[in-house]
């Protein structure tokens, strides 16, 4: 079901027999550029995408929060004095965990009625999961009248997905879900949490395809590879008092420690290093119009994804080498944390539609898989109001 804050409504009115009294809805990402930066204290480029969630709510004053997730055709009802991460983390957890959390940061809530929906596919590497959790902050912001910047909806969603949901994440999707602007990427300082806004030219726009494969293998191997830098960065630092991640790190000194690290340390730490230059060129590039530029750079994190961090997979570099040979796009690469899920292409917006077939078919005749090709274009981030 596609949903929008009208069909979430009258979902809310049969499931509580009642009116909502706040509304709110906020996209999903596409991360353009700086893929496994954010944890080296890099940068990134992310863009909320008109592909959001929804939610609408009435309050409470007994401490009950009550929750209708269309998705799951799901109910759960927890007082709020006696909610904690379950043992089993499932679609209860995305949609509690930001109320633990917004409690936790000691915002005044005293329960609701809520209904929530999501048009963002879950287990894609769209951030399904980021704009659930600023969708529902924005509806406890909305319900308390507390007065709270994009970055600090961005900071207390993080707590959840870490704490209650037990997702070791950055903060980058929750900051592109809940500060985004339309037609507008953000330049990410991850140490920071500085952001520039950065005009997407009106010409191209954004594909983003679905390998089907799911991202199991994701979280183990997400921490190896933490773990493989690690161990390179301990002696880098040993040389290089003043380095604190590997964004302080250039190629030079790397490859000063050449021979001294492990050779998979290298080359983990070697892509690191490398996206963040990729990631600021690509940003100054697109504030000039640089699109060529730009789709030269996102092929460039593609391939060093897949050789030097070896988060791709073969289904992944089946849509690149695909969409790459087709007219209208200037570049492509997977997005998010790979193993599976979406890549994003560059893609001219009168060649868009005719790319989205040609992918698609392209793809299945390839690989077997029918895939889904979505223009996903750049977008507001957290948006709440009143009935």
């Amino acid at each position: 079901m596609r949903h929008s804050l009208d069909s979430i409504t009258a979902i809310f009115k049969q499931v509580f027999a009642t009116n909502p009294t706040v509304w709110a809805d906020a996209g999903g990402r596409v991360n353009i550029i700086g893929e496994h930066t954010d944890y080296h204290d890099g940068f990134v480029l992310p863009t909320a995408i008109d592909l959001r969630s929804y939610a609408v709510a009435s309050g409470r004053d007994d401490g009950i929060l009550r929750i209708y997730a269309a998705d799951y055709d799901g109910s759960v009802q927890v007082a709020l004095d006696e909610l904690r991460p379950f043992q089993q983390i499932d679609w209860r957890s995305y949609t509690c965990g930001p109320f633990w959390s917004w409690l936790k940061a000691e915002h005044p809530f005293t329960g609701a009625d809520v209904v929530i929906g999501s048009n963002v596919p879950a287990g894609g590497g769209l951030s399904s999961s980021a704009s659930i959790e600023v969708t529902l902050l924005g509806i406890a912001k909305a319900l308390s009248n507390e007065i709270l910047s994009c970055l600090n909806i961005a900071i207390i969603a993080r707590a959840a997905e870490n704490l209650f949901c037990d997702v070791p994440c950055g903060i980058m999707d929750q900051m592109a879900s809940s500060c985004g602007q339309k037609h507008k990427a953000l330049l990410i300082d991850c140490r920071s949490l500085e952001t520039k806004l950065v005009t997407t030219p009106n010409d191209w726009v954004f594909v983003v395809a679905d390998s089907g494969v799911p991202r199991s293998l994701a979280t183990g191997e997400y921490a190896r590879r933490r773990s493989e830098c690690d161990a390179g960065m301990k002696t880098i630092t040993q040389l290089y008092k003043h380095v604190r991640a590997a964004r302080d790190v250039s190629m030079d000194m790397l490859n000063t420690v050449k021979g001294r690290i492990p050779e998979v340390s290298f080359r983990r730490l070697r892509h690191a290093i490398s996206e963040n230059e990729r990631t600021l060129t690509a940003a100054d590039a697109l504030k000039t119009g640089g699109i060529y530029l730009t789709g030269q750079l996102m092929q460039q994190s593609h391939e060093s994804l897949a050789k030097d961090y070896e988060v791709s997979c073969r289904e992944l570099d089946t849509l690149v080498e695909i969409a790459s040979g087709i007219k209208g796009c200037v570049g492509a690469r997977l997005t998010g944390a790979g193993f599976g899920g979406n890549t994003v292409n560059l893609v001219h917006k009168d060649a868009a539609n005719d790319f989205c077939s040609q992918l698609k078919t392209k793809y299945r005749e390839a690989t077997g898989i029918k895939t889904a090709v979505r223009i996903v274009r750049p977008s507001a981030g957290l948006q709440t109001g009143r009935f």
